[in-house]
Formats: structure tokens, C-alpha cells, sequence
């Protein structure tokens, strides 16, 4: 849109869409193909990890961010930064629990992802009691379109499938189909 000031400036003013920004909790081995396939689509990917060994930024050369962060400390960071989703995927309940609570309580990210099967959904839900309720409507879990994914690379191209329907309010199902 031109827009025209009193003065005689001319203006050209349109919409900038900012790519999503990411956030990984967990920077096991599994998190590398989600942040590269994630960084290829120009997301902002942010990854946090509780453990030494892989919160290294050098296994994630597409992440903007890498830091070692102890899971109980994931509400410091939420209120610094703006994510359109989060993945949760440690491997380690106790963290996952940690990182379920903090995102429980943060309402202003819109797709929450948890990998792993639905009993140990089943079981971090139980965990967290009434708080579970701020988690309603955004987690997903098991995350990931079903694609008949096995290996970590096809698990991380389901999930960022997944994301990207998600957040371009589409249900990610075949394009043949919807005919």
C-alpha cells in the first residue's frame, strides 16, 4: 500500500511475514534432522538442552541458538522470547515434565509437540495434574504427521510437516484427497 504524507513523502508500506521461530527442548541425536530440516525452511530455531554433552552449538549449525539450559529454568526464557512452537523431546521424563509445566503455564505458543508414544503422554499429563488444562488444544502428541516415519530423519520431516500445517491453520493431509 503507497500511503502519502501531509509533506509529499511517499511511503510504501507492506506486510513483512517473519519466519516461525522454534524452540527444541532437548539436543539429542534425534534433534539434529529437526533443526536442519526445520533451519532449510528459513525457521528461527532456538535448542535448549539440560545436558553438557548436547547443548554444543557446532551439532547444530542451523540453529540461531544453543544453550545449556536446566529445564526447570524454561520460564525465564519463555518470558524473553516469542516461539510459535515448541518441541519437547528430551527423553528424560523428569525434564519433560519440567518442560511440559513451564509451557503449561506460557499461553502465548500455539503448537506444543511432544515425541514419544501416547501411554508416556498419558503418563506426563497425570504427572502434572490440573495443570495439564494450559496445554489443552496446543500439545501434540505423539508429534508428527503420520507418515509412516521410522528413521530420525523421516521423524523430523513428519514433525515439521506437522508444524508448518499447524501454523498455517491447514490439517496437513494428502492434496489427492481433499479433491
Amino acid at each position: 500500500m503507497l500511503f502519502r504524507s501531509t509533506s509529499g513523502a511517499t511511503f510504501l508500506i507492506a506486510p513483512v511475514e517473519l519466519p516461525p521461530r522454534l524452540l527444541v527442548l532437548g539436543a539429542g541425536p534425534d534433534a539434529m534432522p529437526l533443526v536442519e530440516i526445520a533451519g532449510l525452511m528459513n525457521w528461527h530455531v532456538t535448542v535448549l538442552d539440560h545436558r553438557p554433552a548436547y547443548a554444543v552449538a557446532e551439532r547444530f549449525a542451523r540453529a540461531q541458538r544453543v544453550a545449556l539450559n536446566p529445564a526447570g529454568e524454561l520460564t525465564r526464557e519463555l518470558q524473553s522470547a516469542h516461539y510459535d512452537a515448541a518441541v519437547v523431546m528430551s527423553h528424560h521424563l523428569l525434564s519433560d515434565q519440567a518442560y511440559l509445566d513451564a509451557l503449561a503455564a506460557h499461553k502465548s505458543i500455539p503448537y506444543i509437540g511432544l515425541l514419544g508414544p501416547a501411554p508416556r503422554r498419558t503418563r506426563l499429563m497425570q504427572e502434572l495434574g490440573a495443570k495439564s488444562r494450559g496445554l489443552d488444544g496446543r500439545l501434540h502428541g505423539p508429534i508428527g504427521l503420520d507418515i509412516g516415519a521410522r528413521t530420525p530423519e523421516a521423524i523430523a520431516l513428519a514433525i515439521v510437516a506437522e508444524i508448518q500445517a499447524a501454523l498455517a491453520g491447514r490439517p496437513g493431509g494428502s492434496f489427492s484427497r481433499s479433491l
